[in-house]
């Protein structure tokens, strides 16, 4: 083998590495990403049971109910007094 051989053979080896460290290493950038949307996408659904769980509790007639009796049972307030004027800035 002449040296030109054994030099492009080891040119060509070093650019296969040179490749692979670099798809090693957008490989895990991605996975890191995949990662952290399935962890946003798990605490949206938390949420998503958590709305659910409240409109349940809040469509509940038996809770319905028991606000209407308490709204009826209370006497009425007296409207809340209007702010004052707001006067108008000098220039």
């Amino acid at each position: 083998m002449t040296l030109f051989r054994v030099i492009v053979v080891l040119v060509g080896g070093l650019a296969l590495l040179l490749v692979v460290v670099i798809l090693r290493a957008e490989t895990t950038r991605l996975h890191y990403s995949i990662a952290r949307c399935e962890r946003d996408a798990d605490e949206m659904r938390q949420q998503l049971v958590e709305a659910e769980l409240e409109l349940a509790r809040l469509r509940n007639p038996t809770r319905i109910r028991q606000r209407i009796e308490q709204a009826v049972a209370q006497p009425a307030e007296e409207p809340a007094p209007a702010p004052p004027p707001r006067r108008r800035a000098r220039p």
